[in-house]
Formats: C-alpha cells, sequence, structure tokens
C-alpha cells in the first residue's frame, strides 16, 4: 500500500458543486500513455509498508495531509473536448479466468481511465470539472456485471474549509454526490460520465469521510452507499440508480463507521455490509461481514436485521494468515477485502512473515463465522522475499463469482527511488498458485493508482 499521502492524492478528483448540475460528461481524446515517467511529473513520496501501518493512524494521517498536501495540488481543469476513439474490440470477450475485460481506475488527481484488460488499449480519459475554491476527494469505485457500468463517490468541501492545521479537515463540512461511468467500446463516445440523480448529502468532517462507500448493484439498477450522521450512526442506504428515490435504509448506532464495505450478493437479493474496529488498549478487535436482504421491510436496524456470516476477532491468538487477512489496513478511496457474487467466499490479500523480508498471499476464505475457518484459507498465488524483490504496493481488485479466482496486483520499486519502474505493475488473475497477467499500456502505474482499478 502506498503512504497515506500518495493514496489520498491518487483518490482526489476535480467534482465541483457548481458544476454538479452537468448531468453528462463526454470522454476525452484517447491517452497516449508515455513508455516511462511523464516529464515534469512530481515523484511520488517513498510508501509505506501496509503492515505497518495501522488503520487509526492512518486515519489521522489522512487529515494531516489533507490540510498540508492535498489541497496545493488541486488544479483547476475544464472537461476535454470529446474525440472520437477506435474500438478497443468486440464488447463482452472475457479476460482469462473470467475476468471483466473492462475495468476503470482513477488517474491523478481529477481523471479516470477506463481500459480494456484484453488487448492492453485506454477507451478514455475523463477529466472532472473543477470548480474554483473546492477541493474533491474521489472514492472508491464500484462495477455492474455487464462490464460496462461502473459508480462511485465523490466528497467535495471548500478548499479553504480544510486548510490550515491538522483538525481543520474533522471541523469541516463537504458534500457527496455519487457518479456513474458508462461504458461503450467502439462508438464516437466510448465513456461517459453521468451525475446520478441521488440526492447529495452532507459530510461532516473527517469521521464521515472515512464512512463513505457505494456498490452498485450487478443488474446496475440500485446503488447502495453508506454515510454516518451528525451523531455518528452509520447508515446504509440504498437507491434507485434511474431516479434517486431512495427503496431501503439501515441505521446503526453501535457499529463502527470507519471505513466500511458494501458487496451486493444472491443475484441483487441481498447485500454484505463489512464493518471493522480497530484493537486498543484492553480491547479485541474485529471484522465483521453483515447480509442484508433487499426484500423487507424499507427502512431498519443493522444489527437487528443483518445475519452475521463472518465475525473474526483480531488478537495475538489470531492465527497469523487469518489475522493479517481480516486486518489488512484500508486507506481512502480503497477496498482491501472483497466478497464473491454469491456469498461464499471472501478474498482478500495478506502479508506475513519477517518483518525486513515478508510475503504476500492472495487468497480466499470460505464466508463463516469465527476462527475455525483458519485453515481453510485457499491460497491463489504468492510473491515471497517482497524486500528482496521490492515489492511495496500490493492490492486485491477482483474476485470471482464463486470465489474460485481473484485478481491481485503488486508493484516493484527500484531501491533508492520514488517511482515504480516502467513495466514494474503486475496484475493478473491468480488461482491455484498460477499467475496469469492482463494487459495495460506501458508505464501504466505510473499513471493510475492501482488500489482503485475495478473490473
Amino acid at each position: 500500500m502506498s503512504s497515506v499521502e500518495d493514496r489520498v492524492h491518487a483518490a482526489m478528483s476535480a467534482a465541483a458543486a457548481a458544476n454538479l448540475a452537468a448531468r453528462e460528461i463526454r470522454s476525452a481524446p484517447l491517452l497516449r500513455l508515455p513508455a516511462g515517467p511523464a516529464a515534469g511529473r512530481r515523484h511520488r513520496p517513498r510508501r509505506w509498508l501496509p503492515w505497518a501501518v495501522p488503520l487509526a493512524a492512518a486515519a489521522a494521517v489522512v487529515a494531516l495531509v489533507v490540510s498540508q498536501v492535498l489541497v496545493r495540488s488541486v488544479q483547476n481543469e475544464s472537461v476535454v473536448s470529446p474525440q472520437p476513439t477506435a474500438s478497443a474490440g468486440p464488447a463482452g470477450t472475457a479476460g482469462p479466468g473470467g475476468v471483466p475485460r473492462y475495468y476503470v481506475a482513477a488517474s491523478g488527481s481529477s481523471r479516470i481511465l477506463a481500459g480494456d484488460s484484453v488487448t492492453g488499449k485506454i477507451l478514455a480519459n475523463l477529466t472532472f470539472p473543477v470548480r474554483k475554491g473546492f477541493t474533491s476527494f474521489f472514492m472508491d469505485i464500484t462495477a455492474a456485471d455487464d462490464d460496462l457500468t461502473f459508480a462511485f463517490p465523490v466528497v467535495t468541501y471548500p478548499t479553504a474549509s480544510i486548510q490550515g492545521n491538522g483538525d481543520s479537515l474533522a471541523k469541516a463540512t463537504g458534500t457527496v454526490s455519487w457518479y456513474e461511468v458508462k461504458l461503450a467500446p467502439g462508438t464516437a463516445t466510448p465513456a461517459r460520465l453521468i451525475l446520478l440523480p441521488v440526492k447529495p448529502q452532507p459530510v461532516h468532517g473527517d469521521a464521515a469521510l472515512m464512512a463513505v462507500d457505494a456498490a452498485i448493484s450487478r443488474s446496475g439498477r440500485a446503488l447502495a452507499v453508506t454515510t454516518v450522521t451528525a451523531a455518528g450512526s452509520l447508515v446504509v442506504q440504498v437507491f434507485s440508480v434511474a431516479t434517486g428515490r431512495l427503496l431501503h435504509d439501515w441505521t446503526s448506532h453501535n457499529l463502527p463507521a470507519d471505513h466500511p464495505g458494501l458487496t451486493w450478493i444472491s443475484q441483487d437479493r441481498e447485500l454484505t455490509v463489512e464493518t471493522s474496529s480497530v484493537p486498543v488498549a484492553g480491547t479485541r478487535g474485529t471484522d465483521t461481514v453483515r447480509e442484508l436482504s433487499v426484500s423487507g421491510p424499507a427502512s431498519g436496524d443493522l444489527l437487528a436485521d443483518g445475519k452475521v456470516v463472518w465475525n473474526v476477532q483480531l488478537g495475538p491468538h489470531t492465527p497469523d494468515l487469518l489475522r493479517a487477512c481480516a486486518d489488512s489496513p484500508a486507506a481512502l478511496g480503497t477496498r482491501y477485502h472483497l466478497i464473491s457474487a454469491d456469498g461464499t467466499a471472501f478474498g482478500c490479500k495478506a502479508v506475513t512473515g519477517p518483518v525486513t523480508n515478508p510475503n504476500l498471499s492472495f487468497l480466499t476464505y470460505p464466508l463463516a463465522p469465527g476462527t475455525a475457518i483458519a485453515p481453510q484459507a485457499r491460497i491463489g498465488y504468492q510473491v515471497t522475499n517482497m524486500a528482496k524483490k521490492g515489492v511495496d504496493e500490493q492490492q486485491i481488485l477482483w474476485i470471482s463469482p464463486s470465489g474460485d479466482a481473484v485478481v491481485g496486483a503488486w508493484t516493484i520499486y527500484v531501491k533508492g527511488a520514488f517511482a515504480d519502474t516502467p513495466n514494474g505493475l503486475h496484475i493478473g488473475v491468480m488461482s491455484h498458485g498460477k499467475f496469469t497477467p492482463l494487459r495495460f499500456p506501458p508505464g501504466f502505474g505510473q499513471q493510475a493508482g492501482i488500489a482503485t482499478i475495478t473490473f
């Protein structure tokens, strides 16, 4: 995982509050990515090792970084004029292992790339409009089953309200809005960025920022979101993508609202909600997944209505591999755990072994509560001796509908350098110890945040 500064920078995008009424933004010309670092490009700071960054510390650093670094990096940009681009190939052709062919990823502070992992081509480069005086955070991307529909939230603050000391973000009030990316490979407009009709909601401080997540349903018809109330209660809501109408909502005053995760399962009949608590002095942390039925009442309580299907206690007696999986630190705009569409598998990456030269595993567990599942880990692929090989950033990006394969990524860095080497990005399908690489343009790892790539 990159440093919090780098992750937040990669997560930032420009979505001006005054321009949120713009219902549709057409794609930009085909992006020509360089083989190496772009001239004049700011080098990224050295990244922190993920196993050394507790979640609570990461959240604290986010507030400091936002006020001191990221505000200065936001630039006022306009939408690039649309241009036709060549087809990347016939739509619907899946990649190896059944992985969806097309992906969407964040690029820098205000751009979104849409690409083809079969041909390695970029379909479109979308740019958010930025209103002067505002700063936006580009959050986690989710995908529908058609491989052409993606959605994500954008949180926007007045820049002046988050400048200053480390407490500025905690006291600021922003707005979260939700966007959709629609792909149409082979057409004159291969990608469109659309503001969804869901009513924007207030975001009160950095704690609320950490609570923002979204998941578009596999049919693409509904959007599930998480937010937090001013009193700190976690809220899960489901909206109609077509009309923005609220369909369901659940609230809890007793669940942690730091980096929750949402996944649609069982052909959109159920929604999983993952919540995690960090161990503090005298307590044990937990990582819990609950299933909610969307066929029940329109409103309810997360604890009363949620069926617990994963509940790992995090402590010194938790097996190392399971603890590393369940306790993977999440950062702004990222997702470190994935749940299969059939609701049977929990996918993750885990770093274990000697701190000086650990090993990286991409694995799945059966979705079941308790530590009795510890011996049932299915390792799709391992990268050993991370320090010796220069492996620094890692991410799990996709899990197959039945949980028998995952897509994972890692980046190779040159010792003493601040940027990854050309072709240092490894992204591929993993299953039963086999790694099958996907195709990306040369230098792609220097243009897009790998934690944001969504298939």
